[in-house]
């Protein structure tokens, strides 16, 4: 269940700041943007309906479900991108422990059973009543096993033929967030160090390689100022932190290091803190960097690292609260953009003066 402190932790505020703002206080003063935050992060979290319903009581709320649903709700999350063990560092872990925990943290007439170990097979799907599909994975929504499915969701990808709920990061905003950022330093040479997408088929298994949103979108920035991307993107086959090392030593040792990277996410960033240091290259002084994600050990980096949060608990909740709303009733497919915010930390520093 959604609260103000989740709101809070959201967008990097106090509790007391998102208290006061969502109840309109005439006497509190807080800036346009942080005030657009708050409120478009509880609109996410359905934060209001949330209020409502925890003052009815529970019979009220299961007029509202179906009685003649069962008492528990069977659940698959189709996911090739979990681990065995979830670790607090991992994106999809923390997408997954977040949907699991909001659900489980909901008062409701009848009970989540979650399933997440399929084996590239449609059959193994049947008998489900919903199913969350977490990553880059295609699946088929015209499979008669899919169609006996009634809740169906995708997060961090786009639902096929937009047929079903998708829960995504809008990253043409979080590109031109980081690249506005750089511009009120003065930074106008920007670079991007990013990966390949991989997309795969739930039946056969087939990975298809294709560009990156990130990547797709720093090409835009790109076209749109006339700048030639050749010269300012540089992509690995992976978003494994040694992929990233090896590459931004290859940058540094060809002479062409910009003054300004963006790292399509905060684990390649990680091998580049590492690249600079062996080359004495001093981050925030000799150049300025802002990665993706905004994972735990960014605060912890020397310099600390700039980063654009993707706020990855909120994706988790606002699935949770998607898909509730399907079961309340809703039929219409619905495509939500999670909101994003950037943190400035040390490892981004104004230009220095021309002369």
């Amino acid at each position: 269940m959604a609260t103000l402190t989740d709101i809070a932790t959201a967008c990097g505020v106090s509790k007391a700041t998102v208290s006061r703002v969502l109840n309109n206080d005439s006497d509190f003063s807080v800036s346009l943007q942080t005030r657009n935050e708050i409120l478009s992060t509880a609109a996410a979290l359905n934060y209001d309906v949330e209020k409502q319903l925890r003052s009815r009581k529970k019979q009220n709320l299961s007029t509202q479900v179906d009685s003649a649903k069962p008492s528990v709700l069977k659940i698959g999350i189709l996911s090739h991108d979990l681990t065995d063990q979830t670790t607090c560092d991992d994106y999809y872990n923390q997408i997954f422990s977040s949907i699991i925990s909001t659900l489980n943290s909901l008062t409701l007439p009848f009970q989540f059973e979650f399933r997440h170990s399929f084996r590239d097979s449609y059959e193994e799907l049947e008998g489900l009543d919903g199913l969350i599909v977490l990553g880059k994975l295609r699946v088929d929504p015209f499979h008669p096993v899919m169609n006996t499915i009634k809740y169906k969701l995708s997060v961090d990808y786009k639902a096929p033929e937009n047929l079903f709920d998708s829960v995504r990061v809008d990253f043409h905003e979080v590109i031109r967030t980081a690249i506005a950022h750089f511009h009120s330093l003065g930074l106008y040479d920007i670079g991007f160090v990013g990966a390949y997408d991989y997309i795969t088929d739930f039946k056969t298994g087939k990975r298809e390689r294709q560009l990156e949103y990130r990547h797709k979108a720093f090409i835009d920035y790109c076209l749109h100022d006339h700048i030639d991307p050749a010269d300012k993107v540089w992509i690995t086959d992976s978003f494994y932190t040694e992929e990233c090392y090896r590459m931004t030593n290859a940058i540094i040792q060809s002479g062409k290091l910009p003054p300004a990277l963006l790292f399509a996410a905060d684990s390649m960033a990680l091998g580049a803190y590492k690249a600079f240091q062996e080359h004495k290259i001093e981050i925030g002084r000799d150049v300025s960097i802002i990665g993706i994600d905004n994972l735990y050990f960014t605060s912890f980096l020397s310099p600390p690292l700039t980063t654009v949060s993707l706020n990855i608990p909120l994706i988790g909740a606002a699935t949770s609260h998607m898909l509730l709303s399907q079961i309340q009733g809703r039929t219409c497919p619905l495509t939500v953009h999670t909101p994003i915010h950037l943190i400035e930390r040390g490892s981004c520093r104004p230009a220095p003066p021309p002369g």
